[in-house]
């Protein structure tokens, strides 16, 4: 089954890609366990490479899902103090 995916200009250019993954996936598995365990595997990819940006990440592609009608509203994560920061070593 190939389903039908939709470029928009409103996803960022690094999401598009997770976009339409996730497009194929809910066409596939509608809101199943299959679909859940691709998008986490989505999920995973763009943290690790974006690891400063975990957080936003994460909700934009919760808005994706929600875009998609896989669920009503996204629950979108807050950034802890010092999340953002990036600190280069852990020692004194």
């Amino acid at each position: 089954m190939h389903a039908r995916t939709r470029r928009t200009s409103s996803v960022e250019p690094e999401l598009t890609d997770a976009w339409e993954r996730l497009q194929v996936h809910y066409a596939r598995h509608q809101n199943a366990a299959p679909f859940w365990d691709a998008y986490q595997a989505i999920q995973d990819e763009l943290t690790r490479s974006h690891p400063q940006q975990r957080v936003a990440v994460c909700n934009r592609l919760a808005t994706l899902a929600e875009r998609l009608g896989v669920i009503h509203h996204a629950h979108l994560l807050r950034e802890q103090r010092g999340e953002s920061r990036h600190t280069s070593s852990t020692s004194p």
